[in-house]
Formats: C-alpha cells, structure tokens, sequence
C-alpha cells in the first residue's frame, strides 16, 4: 500500500506536474507555430527514444537464451514493417486497432507507475481508462480529430460520435473502477489530481499540444526512467545515459527514415499526415507489446 506522501515524493509523480504546469503557462504566451515547434521536438526526442531500446527489453525478457539479437531484430522490424504497410494500406480499421491497443498500454501505464501492480484483473479497467483519456481529447477536440481522421481514412466521423465515445468509456471506467475498487484506493486520490489536471490541459491547449504534453511528459519520461529500472536494476543517472547511449542508433535511424520520407513526400501534403501517423504507429505497437509482455511476466 503506497502512502499519499510517498507517490508525492515521488519523482515520476514531479516529472508529470511540473513540466505540464510549465507547458500549460507557456501555452498562453507561445504562439501556435513555437507550441508545436516545442511539443514536435519533445516527441521526436523522448516521444522516439522510450520505444528505442526494445530489441534490449525483449532480449532481457524472453525466455529463450537462444535468441540471438539478430534474430529478435529480424523479428521486430517484421513486426514494425506489417504494422505500418497495415496502417498505410488499411487505415480506417487499423487506426480503430491502434486506437483500442493504445488505450490499454496507455492505462497500464498510468496506474502501474506509482505502483506496479500487475493484476490481470485489472487489465480492462487499464483500457477503459485509457479510453477514456482518448475519448476525453477527442471530444474536447472534436472537430480537428475528424478532419485528421479523415485526411487519414477518407472516412468522415460524425461530431456527436464523440459525445457517445466518451459516455460510453467513462461508462466502462466507472464501473470497471467500481468492481476492482480495493485494488485502486490506493491511487485513487492521487490519479484524481493527475486527471483533473489532464483535463484542464487538454481543454485549455491545441489538440497536438495537448497530446504531445501528455505523450512526453506523463507517458515517455516515465516510461524511460521504468525501463532504466527494469534494464539495469535502478535509474540512476549513470543508468539513464546507458540507456539513452543504447537508444541512440535506434533513434537516429528512426528520425533520419522519417525525414527521408518527408523529402520525397513533401510535395505530396495530403499524404504526409497519413504517413507521419503510420509511422507512429509502426513503432509504438511493437513497444506496447513488448511492455505488455514485460508487465505480464
């Protein structure tokens, strides 16, 4: 059982409430070209690096010592590459898996941050509340996602199929909430603050600020400073810059096949978006899997 003092001493906990309260100020001053300027480079930077370092993870968690890194590499960039040729080609039905797939790993690893507690039972109050928080950006930003979403899909979503979105996973996270309340309490007052805190965020700023707020600042920092502690035992300094010293190639190669991408695409505007999205997506699920599979074990 954490105590409220300790996971407000804790630093993830400092990690997410100071930057965001710094962004959020900032957001009133910045213009909207220095606001994405300022949230792009931080999810090219940690948004990229904290999925860098997967071929390490999977190796330290699998169970068979015979597999080589060459072999789970093979194995990754097959999986990275059907994912994105599935984005690129089938997007309507692959962003809806995307979407549900994020939602969980997204919830999962919002409340095992402060506690790590890895109860399958719990597994659809992490996707419902990670749901939640997408339906809550989604509905606050209701008429910019639709015309993302179709620049993605050529499919045009209807305004009030966010009022149902989001009804139907507060829903689903109440009750899911409701069901597994003594595995919570212990977090509830605390994941209270961060929510409301989240929602101003989200209300108060652009949709890709908003995101990008909450993809580095109470996703990707957190999650590199968990990996650090899974990978070497603790995360230290000395144990952050090994790993950001094992991401690095991963990460270059990540931003350098991006931005080749958008040199010979840059004529091509209606397309960037759809390829920018499907670029994510090819690297974050097989990251979410992997994290998926290291939480389980």
């Amino acid at each position: 059982m954490l105590l409220k003092s300790q996971i407000f001493n804790n630093f993830s906990f400092k990690l997410i409430l100071i930057p965001s309260i710094f962004c959020l100020i900032l957001s009133f001053f910045l213009s909207e070209f220095a606001q994405n300027l300022l949230i792009f480079s931080g999810i090219l930077s940690f948004g990229i690096i904290h999925g860098a370092n997967d071929i390490l993870l999977l190796k330290k968690n699998t169970r068979n010592n015979d597999d080589s890194s060459l072999s789970l590499l093979i194995k990754y960039l097959a999986m990275v590459i059907s994912f994105g040729i599935f984005f690129y080609f089938i997007p309507f039905y692959a962003l809806i898996f995307f979407v549900l797939f994020s939602s969980y790993h997204f919830g999962e690893h919002q409340w095992t941050m402060f506690d790590n507690n890895g109860l399958k039972k719990l597994n659809f109050f992490y996707f419902s509340y990670g749901l939640f928080l997408f339906s809550l950006l989604f509905w606050i930003h209701s008429s910019q996602v639709s015309i993302v979403i179709e620049d993605i899909t050529k499919f045009q979503i209807q305004l009030f199929f966010y009022d149902y979105l989001l009804i139907i996973s507060f829903i689903l996270m109440f009750f899911s909430g409701f069901f597994n309340f003594k595995y919570i309490l212990n977090q509830l007052f605390i994941q209270l603050i961060l929510i409301t805190l989240l929602s101003f965020i989200f209300y108060s700023t652009k949709l890709i600020y908003a995101f990008g707020i909450y993809f580095v600042f109470w996703h990707s920092i957190p999650s590199i400073l968990e990996q650090s502690r899974y990978i070497y035992g603790k995360s230290d300094f000395k144990s952050i810059i090994s790993y950001l010293k094992n991401a690095f190639v991963y990460w270059l190669i990540s931003l350098i096949g991006l931005f080749i991408i958008y040199f010979f695409m840059k004529d091509f505007q209606n397309l960037l978006i759809s390829i920018f999205f499907s670029f994510l997506a090819a690297i974050t699920f097989p990251h979410a899997v992997i994290i998926f599979r290291i939480k389980r074990n």
